[in-house]
Formats: C-alpha cells, sequence, structure tokens
C-alpha cells in the first residue's frame, strides 16, 4: 500500500495538535475563528476547514453552535502525526510545520534562483537539450493529468547540473528530499480537479528553459523565482493565476 499523500491541512492539522498537547490550547479552550487561523499560518480557508474536520472527526475538538470550535476533553494524550517527506539525512531540519514550509520556500526561491542564473551562464549544449527534454515530459504528463513528479524533480536537478559548479549541485541534492515534498505537496492540489493545473505546469517551467537556453541568466533567475513564488501562493493561498 502506497502511503497517504501528505496535504497542507495535515501540517495545520498537526500544528494545532502540538498546541493542543502543550497546552497553549487547553482543555474547554475557545479555537481560533477560521478566519483567524488564516491569518495567523497565512494559508487558505479551504485548508483551514480540513484541518479542524479532521480534529472535529477524531473528537479531539467540538463544535458548539454559534460559539466555534472547542477542545475536547482527553485531547491532549493525542499525538500528531508527522508527515514523511524524504530522507532525514538530506538537510539538518525536518519540514513539520507550516512555518518549517514557508521557510523552506523562502530558502528554495533564493538557491534555485541562483541555480537558474549559473545554469544560463555555463550551460552546455547537453544541458540544454537534457532539460528541453524533460520539458517535454512534464508537458505530456501535465497533458495526461498524471502527477509528473519525477520529471518536475529531474528538471530542476538538470538545472542544478547545467550550472557545472559542484558546490551549487551538492546543495541542491541536500534539499532534494524537501524539494519533492514541496512539488508533492503542489501537486497535490491538482486531485482536487483545479482546471488551471496543467496550464499552471506548461507556463510556468516553459519560460526558464527559454531563458537558460538564450544565456539569459538575470531572465533565468527572474522566471525561476516567479515559479517558485507562484508554488507556494498555489499552496497556500490556493491561487491559480
Amino acid at each position: 500500500m502506497s502511503p497517504r499523500r501528505v496535504r497542507m491541512s495535515d501540517v495545520l492539522y498537526g500544528d494545532i495538535l502540538k498546541q493542543i498537547n502543550s497546552g497553549g490550547f487547553a482543555v474547554d479552550h475557545r479555537l481560533p475563528s477560521e478566519k483567524e487561523f488564516c491569518e495567523r499560518f497565512g494559508v487558505s480557508r479551504p485548508i483551514v476547514r480540513e484541518a479542524l474536520e479532521r480534529l472535529r472527526a477524531e473528537g479531539l475538538i467540538r463544535s458548539r453552535q454559534g460559539a466555534g470550535s472547542f477542545v475536547a476533553n482527553g485531547a491532549a494524550q493525542a499525538t500528531a502525526e508527522p508527515p514523511s517527506h524524504g530522507s532525514p539525512d538530506t538537510m539538518p531540519v525536518h519540514i513539520n510545520s507550516i512555518a518549517a514550509i514557508q521557510k523552506f520556500y523562502a530558502y528554495r526561491i533564493s538557491l534555485e534562483g541562483e541555480l537558474a542564473y549559473a545554469a544560463a551562464q555555463n550551460r552546455q549544449p547537453a544541458d540544454i537539450n537534457r532539460i528541453g527534454g524533460l520539458l517535454q515530459d512534464i508537458k505530456s504528463s501535465a497533458a495526461s493529468n498524471t502527477q509528473g513528479i519525477d520529471e518536475d524533480l529531474e528538471y530542476h536537478a538538470a538545472i542544478a547540473q547545467a550550472t557545472h559548479n559542484e558546490f551549487f549541485i551538492a546543495a541542491w541534492n541536500a534539499a532534494r528530499g524537501h524539494i519533492r515534498f514541496l512539488i508533492e505537496l503542489a501537486r497535490s492540489l491538482s486531485t482536487l480537479g483545479l482546471p488551471n493545473h496543467s496550464a499552471a505546469v506548461r507556463s510556468s517551467h516553459e519560460p526558464i528553459f527559454e531563458c537558460i537556453r538564450d544565456g539569459d541568466a538575470d531572465g533565468a533567475r527572474a522566471r525561476m523565482r516567479e515559479h517558485i513564488t507562484r508554488s507556494q501562493e498555489r499552496v497556500f493561498l490556493g491561487k491559480w493565476t
């Protein structure tokens, strides 16, 4: 049996449960409203609702009509199910909270922006062929409505390789497990049947390749940073524009 795919609501569920277990939300304590959770964690309301529904289904919180949600008796004995996301020795920290996801997105935007810049400066014909071929694989997976996680991951790995800088390559490889987790998180939204998913995948990868192919280092950096920022907005805010 394949492992259950981790969603943003799972991570938020864990964050709230940690607060319950640590006494931050005591038994019979009124939880923040959906709007307050959205503002506190920077996520969309559907993510908050899914997390609260899971807590409610497991008997950890209860609703009072007109008053909101409250921590149920015995909830403090529950334990959060840690999300599974890659090898534990790929990075010195784990992505196990909303805050950690936000921080790693910031790291990834910086790291991969510079990788794209260096790739545009140092790419060889074989690199262009490799990245271009992987772009076609991504398009094929989008057109067939498959997840395309491996193709996406290898596309970014090929850009790191195109820098021909062993330090850049080592930094990307160390983050590979966490990058895969973010790609899986973003791809999991496609299972909701969002009609713009395939178009978003195609439109966000191709400009990066074009800039690297043409030796436009500044453009490659900007397009990569934009690509990852758009992924972050899809995950946290459900934005598909």
